[in-house]
């Protein structure tokens, strides 16, 4: 999978250690030592350090690696199978600390993947899922891949943008996003809200008119969560975060739902 240049859009190339990215505009990147490469410019920072934060990471990278969501992740993986061919070129938008993307390597036959997230943290921690995924500190407004050079882009509970995704996917390329449903966590919001509003998630306005739906699977189960960690790692997932935190800090088990939709698109003719 090639790499373009944020700065003049070129095509990046790896020099013969392996270590620098350069385009033919003469500006390069240097591999970071856990193996990833930030092209993420500093006049696109919204922040100093824009993205989730260590803490956030940590909790999420607990939470997940203790099977919560794995129903999630089976889903995203089989519509993933479902909808690429062999040695597709995948693409990762708010890829995280790497969960489902290192899932979608293990599932995808000779896929080429990129995962890509604004968090340097969160990049770092992905780093140790695996080497072979091409990680990258980026935004999803500006990806950093050729156009049309795609065949999937999944983006999971991460910002939505129709157009880059257009542009960077090919002709007959996908593209799966999973977003909450109604009753998603809707225990804990009861817990900790007086009123709870149900909000339409669905990603179709995000996007346009620039992609079709044709196809979308619901998962829908109950967690039961055990540990005052468990909990924690779950509050600092979800925007009601600190708010949970105080609202639920004497429970010490906690039984919720998960109601997670996941849609297919494709490019609209």
């Amino acid at each position: 999978m090639e790499l373009i240049c944020p700065v003049c859009q070129e095509r990046l190339s790896l020099n013969e250690q392996k270590k620098t990215l350069r385009c033919d505009n003469n500006h390069s990147f240097d591999r970071a030592k856990q193996g990833y490469w930030n092209l993420l410019l500093v006049q696109n920072k919204r922040s100093k350090d824009p993205g989730d934060n260590p803490e956030m990471i940590a909790a999420r990278s607990d939470f997940l690696n203790a099977g919560y969501y794995a129903p999630v992740s089976d889903t995203l993986n089989e519509l993933a199978r479902q909808y690429t061919d062999t040695h597709p070129s995948v693409i990762d938008l708010g890829c995280g600390e790497g969960y489902y993307t290192l899932a979608l390597q293990n599932t995808l036959d000779q896929a080429e993947i990129l995962g890509l997230d604004i968090s340097k943290h969160a990049i770092k921690a992905a780093c140790k899922r695996s080497k072979s995924i091409t990680w990258v500190v980026g935004s999803s407004a500006n990806i950093p891949t050729e156009n049309h050079s795609l065949d999937l882009a999944v983006i999971v509970f991460s910002r939505i943008l129709g157009e880059p995704i257009a542009n960077a996917l090919k002709e007959d390329g996908h593209l799966i996003i999973a977003y909450p449903g109604e009753r998603h966590l809707y225990s804990l919001r009861e817990a900790i809200y007086d009123e709870v509003r149900e909000t339409d998630s669905s990603p179709q306005s995000a996007l346009g008119t620039q992609f079709e739906r044709i196809d979308e699977r619901r998962v829908h189960f109950e967690i039961e969560l055990t540990s005052r960690d468990a909990l924690h790692n779950l509050f600092m997932m979800t925007p009601h975060g600190q708010r949970a935190a105080k609202q639920l800090a004497d429970y010490q088990q906690f039984t919720t739902e998960v109601d997670i939709h996941l849609a297919v698109f494709k490019k609209s003719a």
